[in-house]
């Protein structure tokens, strides 16, 4: 393989990959949330990374990442993903906002995340949304706090 045949693959998903299975991809985002869960974000990071590589027009993965990169302490890389990556792809996705506003609170910018949170219960298209928005604004959420830089 000749330098050009391997530089196509940088940013571009090979062909063959393209038409990968919906309900492999569900899968793939399942075992990233349970590598998330049972502490391993590094393999999480990994799992949401390449499912957005060939779903790249889904902000879905994307919001796994951040909830990885989050456990791995990296607060701001998660909100560069979901401002400069998810947003871009879906502005009004509730739940990616609520994980945005997470992160505010575990930073500390409390107002910040209060006008994110108001914004997405004023919406309440997304029920699931309105209610982590909820229990984000009517906790104190200490064990978030420390976890902030």
């Amino acid at each position: 393989m000749d330098a050009n045949s391997s530089k196509q693959y940088v940013n571009e998903i090979p062909e063959k990959f393209a038409d990968i299975k919906s309900e492999w991809l569900q899968l793939l985002m399942q075992i990233g949330y349970v590598a998330c869960g049972q502490g391993k974000p590094t393999a999480a990071v990994s799992i949401f990374e390449a499912i957005a590589a060939v779903r790249p027009n889904s902000e879905l993965p994307l919001i796994g990442l951040a909830v990885s990169l989050v456990n791995l302490g990296k607060l701001t890389a998660a909100c560069d993903v979901l401002v400069e990556r998810s947003a871009k792809i879906n502005p009004n996705n509730q739940l990616a906002k609520t994980v945005a506003a997470m992160i505010f609170r575990m930073v500390k910018e409390f107002q910040a995340s209060d006008i994110l949170i108001d914004e997405i219960i004023a919406d309440g298209t997304d029920p699931e949304a309105v209610n982590f928005a909820k229990n984000l604004k009517n906790e104190n959420f200490i064990y978030l706090r420390s976890k902030g830089n």
